[in-house]
């Protein structure tokens, strides 16, 4: 009796839940919740759902239409919620007979006994694949957008879309996608970005160009029987898929840019429904291929010299500093070929280019280190760099010099060059930047000298170079406040020791640099054009004290003051120094304007003009450290000098045979050329006894007169 009166009322029960599954007008199942879920009853519209028979369904476990593997979680929630007599809802990917699966919202609801026990379950069943397949399409749409913000590599979009879309159809496929690229080859990538297993490169495959060039795809049953690479088959059998989809990636432009291998194993395929799926998603591939195909253009524009393909310094110092931050060490070299300006101006800009690129390919196919990287640095030059704690200098220089021994083609002309190099080292402790600056330093030395050459860069040449930096930073300064001032030192008869004339010296103590050697700021102020600044006002300054002895009635004295080659070569420079000296009402007479021995090399008929000029006018002009440079005796011979200076190295070493034939050629070349022949830095009596016996009339040093003020100068002339 307890039995029956049980039964009746589970037969109650049921009804009840049958008369609830009905008015809510979904599809329902109901099952019982003490004998392993199985069903007892469903409605038509569950059956057209899942395409189910009666005898499909019926005492048939209800989570077995479920891919409990990868939904365990979520069923197993499900049934203790159920048991503890709780409603639960949840989605899930739900299985048909013959059917492809959908995404389905359940909402549990158990009913108990008296006991607190659950009976019997009512399961309402809605398809929601369309709103679940529209959510798919948002967030991977945002997830694409994102990454695209955030500038992500390509191959983590990419993956980014393998796991989305592993995720839509799990458990069912595994995907795999493939970019063609313009070497006609593919780029791999899955939901693993770094799947070790697999190429990110893979060769041209016959298969893979054949699906895409289909309009919609290729369902493959077995994969065994088509032709894919192995590895991709090993991907496939590693998740148990034996089957697959191959379809076209297209653009806007409707462009096949590439290949989706969804791999699985005999799922059932809506056409349609996967064809839209598979459009909206290749859209967002293909925006992300765009996106970095223009920031690869971006990119080119960035770190590459777009003339000769090359990095450029953006891409090389970011290299570098990489490889500095991973502890590496190294050496950077800047490489310049020296008739880099004369192939320029012979063949045009694009040739210079074509040499650049030339030489960086055969530094290419000639390195025997892999860490080695080449930029270009300046319209120029080429910077190279070698991660390795010790340079052998001696195999990069028989490098270069097997890398110039065939000539060059440029423009259909073979040219020889030489190349010169400045190295410097990095490390922990040395800036990149640093680095670079003083391999341009050494660079700037090995330029100067013969063939092909390399310099590294020493403490030394860096402290020249601040010091340079230093003189030039406080000259303009210097300049304004005529902080250059005069220093007189005398040239005296060597027959009788009698003044003869003074040259003036720039001299220049700085309120903040002290005192700064002329050898030191001389040649900073004619690299910045301001040397012509400094020989006017050394000039103003000797014109103003002769005007001052001439007012004063006394002994007035010839007066040389250098004048640099840039300011010699001034278009107004005759004239500003006329100017001058009627200024001050001086006789042009007094003044002798000395210039290096090689100023007639660099225009001679300029120079020529200029000195007959300065001439008519009544200036003295002298030939300053004759014998150090290049001078060419013909345009001496030519050139109205009144004075030779022979430079005191050639003095230092009178008493050497050689040295002494040659001062006494000079001595006479001054002589038959009507010059008058002085000699610079005398420091002793065998010198001027010497001197007196070849000839020599006039001479200068410190056995005589060092440099002095003005006022000191005075008293001397006054006596």
């Amino acid at each position: 009796m307890i039995a029956k009166a049980r039964d009746l009322q589970n037969n109650i029960l049921l009804n009840t839940i049958r008369k609830l599954g009905d008015n809510s007008r979904e599809s329902y199942v109901i099952f019982d919740a003490k004998k392993n879920y199985s069903i007892i009853d469903w409605n038509d519209c569950f059956c057209k759902l899942t395409n189910a028979t009666s005898a499909q369904i019926l005492n048939k476990d209800y989570f077995s239409l479920f891919p409990s593997e990868v939904q365990m979680t979520t069923i197993e929630m499900i049934k203790e919620k159920v048991h503890n007599g709780a409603m639960v809802q949840a989605k899930l990917h739900h299985n048909c007979f013959e059917k492809p699966p959908f995404w389905a919202e359940i909402q549990a609801l158990p009913f108990q006994d008296n006991e607190d026990e659950t009976l019997f379950v009512l399961l309402l069943v809605k398809d929601v694949t369309y709103y679940h397949t529209e959510d798919f399409f948002i967030c991977l749409e945002k997830a694409i957008y994102e990454a695209i913000e955030k500038d992500n590599p390509f191959d983590k979009k990419m993956g980014i879309v393998c796991r989305a879309i592993n995720e839509f159809f799990m458990p069912y496929v595994n995907s795999m996608i493939l970019i063609r690229t313009e070497a006609n080859q593919f780029r791999v990538f899955t939901a693993n970005c770094n799947s070790s297993e697999l190429s990110e490169i893979n060769e041209y495959n016959e298969f893979y160009h054949r699906a895409m060039q289909e309009e919609a795809f290729i369902l493959a049953e077995n994969l065994e029987e088509i032709d894919l690479p192995l590895a991709h088959k090993k991907f496939a059998y590693s998740f148990n898929k034996r089957s697959g989809w191959f379809v076209p990636i297209r653009n806007q432009q409707q462009q096949v840019i590439g290949l989706f291998a969804i791999f699985h194993n005999h799922y059932p395929s809506d056409c349609a429904f996967f064809e839209n799926v598979f459009g909206k998603v290749g859209s967002l591939v293909a925006l992300a291929h765009t996106y970095a195909k223009t920031q690869k253009k971006i990119w080119d524009l960035a770190y590459m010299d777009i003339t000769t393909g090359l990095p450029n310094r953006h891409s090389f110092v970011n290299r570098v500093e990489k490889e500095k931050e991973q502890g590496q060490r190294g050496f950077i070299k800047i490489l310049k070929p020296s008739e880099f300006h004369q192939v320029v101006e012979l063949y045009g800009r694009e040739a210079g280019d074509e040499l650049l690129r030339q030489i960086a390919k055969r530094l290419n196919e000639n390195k025997n280190e892999h860490n080695e990287y080449i930029a270009r640095f300046t319209s120029s030059s080429l910077i190279i760099s070698y991660m390795t704690p010790y340079e052998d200098l001696t195999n990069y220089d028989r490098r270069i010099k097997e890398l110039i021994r065939q000539p060059f083609t440029i423009c259909g002309k073979q040219i020889y060059i030489t190349l010169k190099t400045g190295i410097a080292p990095f490390d922990k402790d040395i800036k990149i930047a640093d680095t670079i600056r003083f391999a341009d330093n050494a660079l700037s030395y090995a330029v100067n000298k013969s063939g092909t050459h390399m310099e590294v860069f020493t403490k030394e040449r860096n402290d020249i170079l601040e010091q340079q930096m230093q003189v030039l930073n406080h000259l303009s300064h210097a300049l304004k406040n005529k902080e250059i001032s005069v220093n007189l030192q005398p040239k005296v008869d060597l027959r009788t020791g009698e003044i003869q004339s003074i040259e003036a010296l720039a001299r220049w103590i700085s309120p903040t640099l002290g005192f700064v050697s002329p050898a030191a700021f001389i040649p900073v102020a004619e690299n910045a054009g301001k040397v012509r600044e400094i020989d006017t006002q050394i000039l103003e300054q000797v014109l103003m004290w002769l005007a001052e002895r001439q007012r004063l009635g006394k002994k007035m004295v010839k007066v040389a003051v250098n004048i640099s080659p840039d300011h010699f070569y001034y278009p107004q420079f005759v004239q500003d120094i006329l100017q001058l000296v009627q200024k001050y009402t001086i006789d042009p007479s007094y003044i002798i304007l000395e210039v290096t021995e090689n100023i007639g090399l660099v225009d001679f008929q300029t120079a020529l003009a200029i000195i007959q000029e300065l001439k008519g006018y009544g200036f003295n002009t002298s030939v300053d450290d004759f014998g150090t440079g290049f001078s060419s005796l013909s345009y001496l011979q030519r050139l109205p000098f009144t004075e030779l200076k022979i430079d005191r190295s050639f003095i230092n070493d009178i008493n050497d045979p050689a040295t002494l034939a040659i001062v006494r050629s000079i001595i006479q070349l001054a002589l038959n050329l009507g010059m008058t022949s002085v000699a610079e830095g005398i420091e002793n009596e065998e010198q001027v006894e010497i001197l007196r016996a070849l000839g020599c009339t006039v001479g200068q040093g410190y056995f005589y007169y060092k440099p002095m003020p003005i006022e000191q100068l005075d008293a001397i002339l006054d006596v």
